[in-house]
């Protein structure tokens, strides 16, 4: 894994290191940091997500995850924030959390499930995607969950972006109506980029290899990049 710093609440402001590792798809928050991350640092990990694309092989399902600071097993864990459930691997020690990519932007209100007419387009444009969440493949034909871990086919949620910026003091979007455009923006880039289907078929080596989080991220990023320009 790769330290990144990040800012975080607490009595004063302050920065933290947060370990990551874009091959595998997974951050390291040591106790209380995942809560304690600003908007700012939020969106910094966001476009990681983006720019780091499918992980390179599927998560084993069971597999001894360890903490990396006692070396004991982790234990997977359940845990719901708002009315969003998400899923973590966490140092029984108290030492703090693994957390898959996809999983950090389900806690951070980040991605939904895509709507009938979303998931019908995605059957008749891509066959196959990898899962977000291990990076097993999903047949889009047959299923629209992960028959590997059983995660369900997730679409980033540009309002959780939108909302993100919001906190963010100083930044766009400053009004209602800047919101609205940004989520606007937003909405489209990850759709074109989704459903670009003669870039996918060019794309011979990533064919099969599709990562709709990934995809999404990368798009809004792209915004992301154009709204921060200068800061």
């Amino acid at each position: 894994m790769v330290a990144r710093a990040a800012s975080a609440y607490g009595a004063t402001a302050r920065d933290i290191d947060v370990d990551a590792c874009s091959t595998c798809n997974l951050f390291w928050f040591d106790s209380g940091e995942i809560i304690a991350l600003t908007p700012d640092a939020v969106l910094a990990l966001f476009r990681l997500v983006g720019a780091a694309g499918a992980p390179g092989q599927p998560l084993a399902n069971g597999s001894a995850m360890a903490c990396p600071r006692c070396r004991r097993s982790l234990t997977f864990t359940h845990d719901v924030t708002r009315t969003t459930r998400f899923t973590y691997w966490r140092c029984a020690q108290g030492h703090g959390q693994l957390i898959t990519f996809s999983q950090f932007l389900a806690a951070k209100h980040m991605i939904r499930a895509p709507s009938a007419e979303e998931l019908a387009r995605l059957k008749s444009t891509i066959r196959q995607i990898n899962c977000s969440q291990c990076g097993a493949p999903i047949d889009l034909q047959s299923s629209s969950a992960c028959s590997h871990c059983g995660s369900a086919v997730m679409l980033i949620d540009p309002q959780g972006v939108v909302d993100a910026l919001r906190e963010l003091k100083d930044s766009p979007p400053s009004s209602a109506a800047d919101g609205a455009r940004t989520q606007a923006a937003m909405t489209d880039a990850q759709v074109d980029a989704l459903f670009d289907l003669e870039r996918m078929r060019k794309d011979q080596a990533q064919q099969n290899r599709q990562d709709l989080l990934a995809i999404g991220a990368s798009a809004i990023g792209a915004v992301l990049a154009t709204l921060f320009a200068g800061r």
